[in-house]
């Protein structure tokens, strides 16, 4: 059986509707009208928060289901209210016929601009005749005062991220080892291949003098051995830090002030196949 789906990202208005199939091998689609009753839609969760933060994410999931008994292909289409900017605003599935019924979900991640004025945003899930709106509620930016850690929800940067991971996951706020893997943290994606490095970017520069990392335990046998703490300057990097023979969860790294963009762990060996760190922090003089 072949079926071949197109998802494309779509700005502006969409309009919504179910395109009708049935397998290669059945020449006999169901009625439109009938078809488009039997598409059932739904959006997750009813209400979300957002920051302008681009490592906190926030998504929306959409989920289409068949109720009948012929096969379908089914759409549903997202508009998000400006100025925030949607991942993607297409969803195209195929459905199978209810014995029983197959659910298929996708995530749309909900990106808030810099700048974005805190309040309420809607995004509007729409299929066929079924509409949802969900609302997006855009949060004050965090205090960033003394003793702050600037590199929480920014911009993270790395050399290559495994793909059980996502990017983000080791600016997250979340330190639990416990979460590893599924929630949080950052796995590079070369095995056996170093230097690997993780770190974070400002749209403005900082000013910096200590670096806080916490890599996957038991240190000893999964944590990363020997790194330097760098900054940007310019084009370039330039090492404030050296650490070697590293054995411990948590190291605290600090160094001279430096006004910088961007700051990286610059990773030389690690004591399993890949570098991995749960939690990178940066701080500025208090």
């Amino acid at each position: 059986m072949n079926k071949t789906l197109t998802a494309a990202a779509v700005a502006g208005v969409l309009t919504a509707g179910v395109t009708l199939a049935t397998p290669a091998e059945s020449a006999v689609a169901a009625p439109v009208g009938k078809a488009r009753s039997n598409v059932v839609m739904w959006a997750s969760p009813a209400a979300v928060s957002a920051s302008e933060l681009p490592c906190l994410p926030t998504s929306i999931s959409v989920t289409l289901t068949n109720t009948g008994t012929e096969p379908v292909f089914a759409d549903a289409t997202l508009k998000a209210e400006a100025p925030l900017v949607l991942s993607d605003t297409l969803f195209q599935t195929y459905l199978p016929p209810n014995s029983p019924a197959q659910a298929v979900t996708k995530s749309f991640g909900v990106l808030v601009p810099r700048g974005t004025k805190p309040g309420t945003y809607d995004v509007t899930v729409t299929s066929g005749k079924q509409k949802e709106v969900v609302p997006v509620t855009v949060q004050p930016m965090p205090e960033r005062g003394p003793g702050a850690n600037l590199a929480y929800g920014e911009q993270a940067i790395a050399s290559s991220t495994h793909g059980n991971f996502t990017l983000c996951g080791a600016v997250d706020g979340d330190k639990d080892q416990s979460h590893w893997d599924t929630l949080t943290g950052w796995n590079d994606g070369t095995r056996d291949v170093f230097p690997d490095w993780y770190g974070v970017e400002w749209p403005t520069v900082q000013t910096v003098d200590r670096a806080e990392l916490w890599t996957k335990t038991p240190a000893a046998t999964n944590g990363i051995r020997d790194f330097d703490i760098q900054v940007r300057d310019g084009d370039t990097w330039r090492t404030v830090a050296q650490v070697v023979g590293n054995a411990e969860e948590h190291v605290v790294t600090t160094f001279p002030a430096e006004q910088t963009d961007a700051v990286r762990v610059l990773i030389h060996f690690a004591r399993s196949n890949y570098s991995r760190l749960v939690e990178l922090e940066v701080y500025g003089p208090q």
